[in-house]
């Protein structure tokens, strides 16, 4: 993984930093945001059907993760050990359920007693991965079995800074709608309204100050 850094005289993106973590920032004093976090780039190819294995002849074996990502999830695959199982990289099946979108294989899990409510290496929970890729009815599912809608990550990132910063609009609205504090400032000092005006997402802008406006009326 990458991260890019903002030159603070000129604006302008002006190297690349290798970094391991699953987090990246762009940091501009208190003009920063952050982007968060992407599934790996293995599970990505393997969901493309781009892996190769060394001997074709073989079955590829699956873990459960990659069968959660992928929907392909059942409960012949689990039991309560399994639902829970913590990958290499610190994560759940019911996180990479979340992050890549998959109902079923989120059902799946529940049925059979997964923690909804783990976090990641750095304090990232399924709702939040939901709403950095724009997955409107998991984030519906994901509230109605009661996950905290103003929950943060270790930076103090809520699902609503997630989805405002990928430009989710459907979401950030039902995040609103599930009283979402529009308030909530991050480590770095970004408000989802701040977010919103740094990368010109006018669609959200709107959203956000017909929202600011109703709370100032009721």
């Amino acid at each position: 993984m990458q991260k890019q850094r903002l030159d603070s005289n000129s604006g302008e993106i002006s190297g690349q930093l290798n970094v391991t973590n699953n987090t990246t920032y762009l940091v501009a004093g208190r003009r920063s945001a952050f982007t968060p976090y992407r599934p790996s780039t293995i599970l990505t190819n393997l969901q493309r059907g781009n892996t190769q294995t060394i001997a074709p002849i073989e079955p590829l074996f699956r873990s459960v993760h990659q069968l959660a990502a992928q929907g392909e999830l059942f409960l012949c695959h689990l039991d309560e050990k399994l639902a829970n199982q913590i990958d290499e990289n610190g994560l759940t099946p019911i996180l990479w359920a979340s992050s890549y979108g998959q109902i079923n294989s989120i059902e799946t899990l529940l049925k059979q007693g997964a923690d909804l409510k783990f976090k990641g290496p750095n304090g990232e929970n399924a709702l939040m991965l939901a709403a950095s890729n724009g997955h409107l009815h998991m984030m519906k599912i994901l509230i109605a079995n009661g996950l905290e809608i103003n929950d943060t990550d270790e930076e103090g990132n809520s699902a609503l800074l997630y989805a405002v910063y990928g430009n989710h609009k459907e979401c950030v609205k039902e995040l609103l709608l599930n009283c979402a504090d529009i308030t909530q400032e991050n480590s770095h000092l970004c408000t989802a309204y701040s977010i919103a005006v740094h990368n010109q997402y006018k669609a959200i802008q709107e959203l956000l100050d017909e929202h600011i406006s109703k709370l100032l009326q009721s």
